[in-house]
């Protein structure tokens, strides 16, 4: 499974969640389970994704209306073989929940610049390639880049969820390629 994470699961993990598994469906193959948790919606669960992330994903054909927030547990991150933050902050979240999957956490455009540089997974299983994206990282036990975060559009205009979306969407169409 590949989770998607940050701090609402309103906007940036719903969204991600959503333009992976159409990317994965597009290209066809076996494709993963796919899913998405938010850090500090543990009052808020079961809120929608919200209205202008409803409508980029709806004009990139990809329905988000039936979304609901999922805070991040213990279990939703033993059960990812990937996790994915949007920020170095949802990265360090996942790390102290849970201290084993730091090896298998990163930023959102990291896994696909450290994908590049290990290749796409081909006839390797899951495990071993997200492995090898970890061995990429030149053993440092650091957060990824600034560069490598997805800044949070909540309570912004519509434009910036359209950046958003469009980061996102280059993200997971790399990602799927990767992928299959």
């Amino acid at each position: 499974m590949i989770l998607f994470v940050c701090t609402g699961n309103t906007c940036r993990s719903a969204m991600a969640e959503g333009l992976l598994r159409a990317r994965l469906v597009e290209r066809g193959g076996d494709a993963p389970v796919v899913a998405s948790a938010g850090t500090e919606i543990r009052d808020r669960a079961d809120l929608g994704a919200t209205p202008a992330a409803v409508e980029v994903l709806a004009d990139r054909g990809i329905n988000l209306e039936s979304h609901t927030s999922t805070p991040l547990s213990v279990e939703a991150v033993a059960g990812a073989n990937l996790v994915v933050a949007m920020t170095r902050r949802h990265e360090s979240a996942v790390g102290l929940l849970e201290p084993v999957a730091r090896s298998r956490t990163f930023l959102a455009a990291e896994v696909v610049r450290l994908g590049g540089q290990v290749g796409p997974r081909g006839d390797r299983s899951m495990t071993d390639w997200v492995r090898a994206l970890d061995g990429a990282r030149g053993g440092h036990f650091t957060a990824g880049r600034v560069a490598d975060e997805v800044a949070d559009p909540w309570g912004g205009p519509d434009e910036s969820y359209r950046r958003c979306a469009d980061q996102l969407d280059g993200i997971c169409s790399a990602l799927a390629r990767l992928l299959t």
